[in-house]
């Protein structure tokens, strides 16, 4: 699932972190408590500044330095219910901010910031675009804002290539 980083780093601060910064991320695997010491969930992936933190029916991504030592290990200043209720928060909100800037009409572009062409129909789960060479369908669940910009998650590079192919 998306999730603000931004929103996340702003409950968390609300949370307040009364424990010692770690060191270092957890590894994958390791357990992440909250602040009620119950286990939060498993970390699934660790990037440069931040871990991804697989809640159950949602991941979260935690800054890196928002996850403290707690008498269990890793622990954040929230509890699971509260950070699940975070994550569900801003997917709803980015879900709607989407939902608002995917229209006909709009331009649509690429994972690199290239112009794709503009959206002529939104359906369910598709979305038709007008590229240069013609009318595509691309997936709706592949297709978020980026720097407020309606963006599909491919390189262009990537979409003409699959245009071409499908065109065979």
């Amino acid at each position: 699932m998306k999730f603000s980083t931004l929103a996340l780093a702003a409950a968390l601060a609300l949370g307040g972190m009364s424990t010692p910064l770690f060191a270092e991320a957890p590894e994958i695997g390791a357990t992440i408590y909250g602040s009620d010491d119950g286990e939060v969930g498993t970390v699934e992936r660790v990037q440069p500044g931040a871990v991804v933190v697989n809640l159950g029916a949602v991941s979260a991504t935690l800054p890196a330095d928002a996850i403290g030592e707690g008498a269990k290990g890793p622990t954040i200043p929230l509890t699971k219910a509260e950070l699940v209720a975070a994550v569900n928060q801003a997917n709803n909100q980015a879900e709607a901010a989407l939902a608002a800037a995917l229209v006909p009409g709009a331009d649509l572009y690429s994972s690199d910031a290239v112009l794709l062409g503009k959206v002529k129909e939104v359906q369910d789960d598709l979305v038709v675009v007008e590229l240069a060479s013609g009318p595509v369908s691309l997936p709706r669940p592949h297709i978020a804002l980026k720097d407020e910009k309606v963006t599909f998650l491919a390189t262009a590079a990537d979409v003409q290539a699959a245009t071409e192919k499908g065109g065979d």
